[in-house]
């Protein structure tokens, strides 16, 4: 049967009135103009909403046949960004038919907005004759999709690429059926089946999709020269074509030529600036070749267009903060780092102004954590234990509260310090955890082959537990062991208290050994117990009988410096 009479045989069949529709659009005027449109097409069952979070909570508990969404929603995320959320978290199915609505007719709208693949996008003002054709269309893909998707998730890969089959030799060419098989066949690793029917394709029904697939062939099978002409001509016929800018990019980039991988992939981000990806690539390219201009206005990109709605924000957050940290030790000069760590500063703070109330405490944590892991690797330990504690203090009851990227990014730098006790807390966090981003299981996984790591730490636990039950009885065997551990960890907190409460029962006081470890204990927010530990050894160095002049004055001086720090600390999270 020829597509035209299948299509129009399709469009007889179609009973609006049995639809469900939801229309996503924050301007109440322009919903319930849709919401009249669409009635007078016949159908009944429609929903509206003027939020993304009204439009989360319906999908949730309603299945729907179409979705109609208004690009520009808010300021805190947009359409694109609400399907792909939708999608990711299954709250609609792949037969789902997708129709993006805008007043905004920009390049970089309408670009977004095709990357969700949506069934049409329409511009603002809207006819009822052409919501009728783009809706009528969208069910007759939706339709012509579903057996395939149901398939697939049934039955999996195979029938699925049979199925696509059977439907083509009894319809005829299909576009999206076509593209389906190719993506399908690639997928299961077909690639001389694709390449024999992308062949027939380019003959009889081309389009970009498949000029595109064939370039991956081409570099799938050794021949990069010839996938890498083939995308630029692609890109030359259509210049919109952000896919073949993605693929050029990589192809470029494998064969070493980074300057041109990095003008590509920065053409694709201009295109589609909301788009994260790209711009983590283009941070990722330009950190390579050491351009921190680049990756910082790749950072500035990401803070001012970051989908928000979800914590996939803050991973992407955590893989640029892992791109920056290459550029940043790359520097020579103190001058240039200091400048690197203010742009870095003022990402998180425009990204910090568009987050919601509940997401800015993760930022300020992250925040702190980077700044810890800076310092440390500068050769600042005290300075990164201080960053690291208040970045943490928040959540030291509570830290399987926070997101794995962050229990995974900070994990390397408390090893480093020697904090036991949070360590400990975080492992059993991480162990109820089911699944991790790619971001969190890289970090995990560098750990867990670092086996000598993990095994002092280990040891680390082991003496500490040891020195415990020494410190009442036998002070002078705890404090040979405290001052054995401070070797390999001179920051490690309950090793510095340990040791400052040996000294006291002991009545020893020598100046430089207490003053260190109250420097490691003080000017910082401790976990609860750490806390009331060190209080009560400062209280008792300020007013024990056998304290010398000197050792009371340092202790006085230190519970000042603790109290203004800690109380600075709480005025700044208020």
């Amino acid at each position: 049967m020829p597509p035209s009479a299948n299509t129009h045989q399709a469009q007889t069949e179609i009973n609006f009135s049995k639809l469900k529709l939801l229309i996503v659009d924050d301007q109440r005027s322009a919903a319930l103009m849709l919401y009249s449109m669409m009635q007078k097409l016949g159908m009944k069952n429609i929903d509206t909403t003027l939020s993304y979070q009204d439009a989360i909570e319906r999908c949730k508990i309603k299945h729907y046949d179409f979705l109609l969404v208004d690009y520009h929603l808010d300021n805190t995320l947009n359409g694109f960004e609400l399907l792909c959320l939708l999608r990711r978290r299954k709250y609609v199915s792949a037969s789902c038919g997708v129709i993006m609505i805008s007043g905004d007719s920009s390049t970089e709208v309408i670009l977004t907005s095709m990357a969700v693949e949506p069934d049409s996008f329409i511009t603002k003002p809207v006819t009822l004759s052409v919501l009728e054709k783009k809706f009528t269309d969208a069910r007759i893909a939706s339709q012509q999709r579903k057996p395939i998707y149901d398939t697939l998730n049934i039955h999996g890969i195979q029938p699925a690429i049979d199925l696509c089959k059977q439907k083509l030799r009894q319809q005829g060419h299909n576009h999206r059926i076509e593209e389906l098989l190719l993506d399908l066949l690639i997928e299961k690793g077909e690639w001389e089946q694709a390449e024999r029917f992308t062949n027939i394709l380019i003959k009889e029904n081309p389009t970009h999709k498949v000029s595109l697939i064939k370039a991956r062939i081409a570099h799938h099978k050794g021949k990069h020269a010839e996938a890498i002409a083939m995308l630029q001509q692609l890109i030359q016929h259509s210049p919109l074509n952000i896919d073949a800018y993605d693929y050029l990019s990589n192809f470029l980039e494998e064969k070493k030529q980074y300057h041109e991988a990095l003008v590509t992939a920065e053409t694709a981000l201009q295109f589609t600036p909301s788009i994260s990806h790209r711009a983590l690539k283009v941070a990722q390219l330009a950190a390579n070749l050491d351009k921190s201009d680049n990756v910082i206005a790749a950072g500035k990109t990401l803070a001012a267009r970051l989908p928000i709605i979800d914590i996939s924000w803050l991973i992407r957050f955590a893989e640029f903060t892992a791109i920056f940290e290459q550029v940043y030790f790359l520097q020579s000069y103190s001058s240039r780092r200091k400048r690197l760590r203010q742009e870095l500063k003022a990402i998180h703070q425009r990204a910090f102004s568009r987050l919601l109330p509940h997401q800015q405490p993760f930022l300020d944590c992250f925040g702190h954590i980077t700044m810890a892991r800076l310092s440390l690797a500068e050769e600042q330990p005290l300075k990164a234990k201080r960053r690291l504690m208040l970045g943490l203090s928040p959540y030291f009851d509570i830290i399987n509260k926070l997101p794995s990227v962050i229990l995974a990014d900070v994990l390397p730098t408390l090893i480093n310090l020697g904090e036991t006790k949070i360590i400990g807390e975080i492992n059993r966090a991480l162990k109820l955890r089911d699944s991790f981003d790619d971001h969190s299981q890289n970090r995990l996984d560098a750990l867990k082959q670092n086996e000598a790591l993990i095994q002092s730490v280990k040891n680390l636990e082991t003496v500490l537990a040891h020195c415990y039950p020494l410190l009442a009885n036998r002070p002078e065997e705890a404090l040979a062991l405290y001052e054995q551990i401070l070797i390999d960890y001179p920051y490690c907190t309950e090793a510095h208290l340990g040791r400052l409460q040996c000294l006291n029962q002991l009545h020893v006081f020598e100046p430089s050994q207490t003053r260190l470890s109250l420097q490691a204990i003080s000017s910082m927010p401790l976990p609860e117990d750490l806390a009331l530990w060190r209080d009560q050894l400062l209280s008792t160095m300020a007013t024990a009988n056998t304290s010398s002049p000197q050792q009371v004055q340092m202790a006085v001086t230190y519970q000042r410096k603790t109290t203004r720090y800690l109380q600075i600390g709480n005025n700044r999270a208020a």
